[in-house]
Order: C-alpha cells, then sequence, then structure tokens
C-alpha cells in the first residue's frame, strides 16, 4: 500500500483537489469529524515525508495505537505550532513552540496521544527513513547509538528554536511542482542538518549551575510580566549579570532571545482568549502587552501560522 493509499484509507476521504491552503506539489485531505476538523497535508519523496497536521480538537481526543509506519518512514520529528495536551510513554507536554519525535521502528506499547478539547493542532512534520539518517551519520563518523540516546532524551527542547524557521517556511509554501520539489528537499536536508549539527554543538555549552538558577529566575519572571513592558535593567538585577552575559546565556539555554521568549508567551496566552473567550481581538492585544492591533497580528501570525482574525472566525463557528 503507498502513502497515498494509506492516508486516503485511514481518513476514509478523498483527496480534497479545491484546497489551495498548501503547496499543490502535496496532498490535501479535510477532515470533519465528532472530534475534529481540518486538513492533513503531505509531500512525500523516496526519502522523506513531510506533513501539516492542521486540525481543531472538538472534543477530547486519545491517540492510543501507531500504524506501521516504517514502511515509509522511522525517525518522525514534528515542530508544534499550536497545540493543548500531553504525550504518555514517555511523558511530554504538548504545548505551543515545542517539538517531539517518534521513533516508529521502537514505538513502546504504551504510547499515546491525549489532546485537549476546543484547542488547536498546528503542526509540521518530517520523517526521515532510518537509513537516510544513518548514512549522514555514518559519513561524519558519529556513534549511532550514541546519537539516537542523545537525540531523544536531551535535544528536543534545544532543536525547537532552530527548527522553526524551515516549519514556518514549510507552512507558508505555496510554490508548484517542479521548484516545490527542490524547496522541499532542501528544506529536509536543512533539517537532517541542524538535528545533526545540534547533537555536536551541544558538549560545547558550559554553564555553571549558579548561572542556570539565575537564568531560571529571569524566566520565571517574564512569565509572571509577560504582558508588561520588563527593562533590561531589571533582568539584569535579577541575575547578577551584565547584559552582554545574560542574553548570551539565555541564548545559549533557551535557543532564542529574551524578546522571542516573551513574544512567543503572549502569543500562545492570546491564542486560549481568542479560542475561549469573546473579548474583542483588540482588547486581546492589549491584555498581552501590544497597544498596536496592527503589531499585534503580525506577530501572531509569524509565530502561530494565521492572523488572530482567522482563528477567532474559526473558533466561533463551532
Amino acid at each position: 500500500m503507498t502513502y497515498y493509499e494509506f492516508v486516503k484509507d485511514y481518513m476514509g476521504v478523498d483527496e480534497s483537489y479545491s484546497s489551495q491552503k498548501y503547496s499543490s506539489a502535496g496532498h490535501t485531505f479535510s477532515w470533519d469529524t465528532d472530534v475534529m476538523e481540518g486538513d492533513y497535508w503531505f509531500y512525500q519523496s523516496d526519502d522523506f515525508i513531510i506533513d501539516v497536521h492542521d486540525f481543531f480538537i472538538k472534543k477530547e481526543f486519545l491517540q492510543d495505537n501507531f500504524y506501521k509506519m516504517p514502511d515509509y518512514v522511522s525517525i518522525y520529528t514534528t515542530y508544534l505550532i499550536s497545540g493543548n495536551g500531553e504525550r504518555f510513554g514517555p511523558y511530554q507536554t504538548l504545548t505551543p513552540n515545542s517539538l517531539y519525535t517518534i521513533d516508529f521502528d521502537n514505538v513502546d506499547s504504551g504510547s499515546s496521544f491525549l489532546l485537549h478539547e476546543n484547542s488547536y493542532y498546528l503542526g509540521v512534520s518530517i520523517g526521515f527513513k532510518k537509513s537516510v539518517l544513518e548514512k549522514h551519520l555514518s559519513l561524519m563518523n558519529i556513534n549511532q547509538k550514541t546519537f539516537y540516546s542523545d537525540f531523544f532524551l536531551n535535544n528536543q527542547s534545544i532543536l525547537t528554536k532552530a527548527l522553526e524557521p524551515i516549519a514556518m517556511d514549510i507552512l507558508n509554501c505555496k510554490m508548484q511542482s517542479p521548484a516545490a520539489d527542490l524547496f522541499f528537499c532542501a528544506k529536509a536536508n536543512e533539517w537532517i542538518s541542524i538535528i545533526i549539527d545540534t547533537f555536536l554543538k551541544r558538549e560545547n555549552i558550559r554553564i555553571s549551575s549558579d548561572d542556570k538558577t539565575a537564568l531560571e529566575d529571569v524566566r520565571k519572571y517574564l512569565d509572571d510580566h509577560f504582558a508588561m513592558k520588563v527593562t533590561q535593567k531589571t533582568l539584569e538585577k535579577i541575575s547578577m549579570m551584565s547584559g552582554t552575559k545574560l542574553k548570551k546565556l539565555f541564548k545559549d539555554t533557551y535557543h532564542q532571545t529574551i524578546k522571542e521568549y516573551t513574544c512567543r508567551k503572549r502569543m500562545n496566552i492570546a491564542e486560549v482568549l481568542l479560542i475561549n473567550t469573546n473579548l474583542p481581538i483588540k482588547e486581546i492585544a492589549e491584555s498581552v502587552g501590544y497597544s498596536s492591533h496592527s503589531k499585534f497580528s503580525t506577530y501572531y501570525k509569524k509565530y502561530k501560522g494565521r492572523f488572530p482574525s482567522d482563528v477567532r472566525r474559526i473558533s466561533q463557528s463551532r
């Protein structure tokens, strides 16, 4: 069975040829059930599958079985733009701007995903055949066992910021073949090169325990005051670091600047308010720290892949 046939059989619908949301080089299947509504899009090559899950979750959904994906891909990594749920076996909270990976060759029987009702699930994934990844590891003389252990256990949060721009490029691509074929091949190669590069560089980062504690204090302060204009001077006092040192260590640790961290926090809160309240978008923008509606909309589109007005329109139609 081809992957196209597998998707068609699993979803029980025909391809949506009229959809223009994603690149025509791939295939879009639209779903509307009691549990969720939205689109699944994928692009397939001989070595990888790129896909987009774009669904509004109507009711709590538990995915407790995994299909025989090793026939198509083995290592499957997802950058989650929006989401609200948990993964079990191993446990992981599924939140916006996070990353998770599945090794379909070794999926635990207890693995499952729980997605909460009245939330968006928007994720961009690339799945590779294990032979493709191992070919790259072999060329660079990287021990495969060490790499897989480190990748699955330690590098998920580190990779999030690095893979985000690739995920957003894929999400916003409207190219047609043959240009799209070159584009998606380049993005898959970039994705895998970042994963390997992150593995090679991770051991070069050394941060003292006192500095780690100070950075955690800064992070918690930003979480509590995300809607306020927090000055650099305030953060320097909290961390007892110079501005240069704080900026460097914060980015080394959280793989994003302080400004980016705050923007993501604001957009995540805004998404909850857009879906679960009837507050005007202007008031939501102000509640998360933006006096300018247009500036808020621009940032929201950058981090969430859609405009706040689109989210509000879809959520109100439920």
